[in-house]
């Protein structure tokens, strides 16, 4: 017969037992074996996956899916950036930014990014080189002028780009350098899925954990720096305007901003520029004056406003260190973002009713960039008519683009 002692203590020893441990979901699936290590197992960490264990978490997860585009790993899985769960659970969000960006467009659209028709840019190369004119003297008598801005322009600039990533949290919300059409239904870019995901862990990181995220944040933009084969041009365009919407979230939002954006950054910045300005800012139609395809016109226009975007914040950059800013004549051009109509236009027939009516409005010439620059027609009875003419169908970003170049130019 069993003691009493011996009786009493065997309750307590399966109470006692360790739960036993559970893998990672990536080596769960495989069916191989995980080191259990925090916070990424060796395993992902060498194949480049996500390792997240099994440990609830309100944070919408990153995208792991790239279609054929960034290649595969063992057992055909998508090689992705590897993000712990550790760092999940140190981030608090509101529940409800989990569906920040709900589809917006009829899936009859049958939007197709991976055929545009655009035209070859020339002036690339330029775009790529540009973080060099500050540094080069130029032959005598060729001198530039710098741009001169005002500290109140500076801040104005930079309070308006500040607010592109908090744009990001709320239901519905897109900043201006992103399409709608970008980011609805199935298919949206890894590069912005990603994007949304880190930058509402960053912005509401919990206390404490804002240089882990940094971190993970800037793991991501060394990813994006270097992927390039095989990727689409509209997968170029996303991975660069990920890396701008980062740069200037940790140069505007964060306490220490200023020193997480370095020359480095601002390099590559105008690298991915260059890369996504190679392959065309303008449809073969927009060129000869007809109506473009929907898709065309989205890539080409997003560009725009993305480079258009990425050479605001150079200014700010290159201002805070007391380096010159110039004219940006490898734009001289480019077309100015269009109308709140076109940019907002919800499905392909209403879009196509509106750049019909843009067309008639602009028969004397698409409206560029370089008419709100200072020249001998500034301030001309012509020039003034068309700029009046831009400004009654723009939206908020191109009053501000066009707020920043009246300042400077007089325009």
């Amino acid at each position: 017969m069993a003691s009493p002692r011996y009786t009493a203590r065997t309750p307590r020893r399966k109470c006692s037992a360790p739960p036993r441990k559970k893998a990672c979901g990536s080596c769960t699936k495989s069916k191989v074996r995980c080191d259990l290590e925090r916070p990424a197992c060796s395993r992902c960490r060498s194949l480049r996956r996500v390792c997240q264990y099994a440990t609830p978490s309100s944070i919408p997860p990153l995208a792991t899916q790239h279609e054929s585009t960034q290649g595969e790993g063992e057992e055909g899985e998508p090689i992705t950036p590897w993000i712990s769960s550790s760092i999940l659970e140190a981030v608090q969000l509101d529940p409800g930014l989990e569906a920040a960006i709900p589809p917006i467009r009829p899936a009859d659209d049958g939007l197709d990014f991976t055929k545009v028709d655009l035209v070859p840019s020339q002036n690339a190369e330029n775009i790529r080189d540009r973080w060099l004119r500050p540094y080069i003297l130029p032959p005598p008598g060729q001198e530039e002028t710098p741009k001169l801005y005002n500290p109140f322009t500076l801040q104005y600039i930079s309070r308006v780009l500040s607010t592109y990533p908090h744009v990001m949290l709320k239901d519905g919300d897109v900043p201006p350098i992103i399409h709608r059409c970008q980011v609805s239904g199935p298919t949206m870019p890894v590069a912005l899925a990603n994007c949304y995901s880190l930058v509402r862990m960053c912005i509401q990181a919990a206390p404490g954990s804002e240089m882990m995220v940094v971190s993970t944040v800037e793991k991501e933009m060394e990813r994006l720096a270097i992927e390039t084969s095989g990727l689409y041009d509209i997968e170029l365009l996303s991975a660069f305007q990920a890396y701008l919407l980062y740069s200037i979230m940790l140069y505007f939002s964060l306490p220490s901003g200023s020193s997480a954006v370095n020359d480095k950054t601002m390099i590559t910045l105008m690298e991915m520029a260059f890369r996504t300005a190679r392959n065309g800012l303008f449809s073969a139609s927009e060129i000869s004056h007809s109506r473009p395809t929907w898709e065309s016109w989205i890539v080409a226009s997003t560009k725009r406003r993305a480079i258009f975007t990425m050479y605001l914040f150079s200014s700010v950059y290159n201002a805070d260190r007391s380096l010159p800013n110039f004219i940006a004549d490898e734009l001289r051009g480019v077309y100015v973002p269009e109308g709140k109509s076109l940019w907002e236009a919800s499905d392909r027939k209403l879009w196509m009713r509106e750049y019909d009516r843009h067309l008639l409005s602009w028969e004397d010439g698409m409206f560029e960039i370089s008419e709100l620059w200072k020249s001998p027609e500034t301030g001309s009875a012509v020039r003034r008519k068309r700029i009046e003419r831009w400004l009654r169908t723009v939206d908020e970003y191109g009053m501000m683009l066009f707020a920043v170049c009246a300042h400077i130019h007089g325009c």
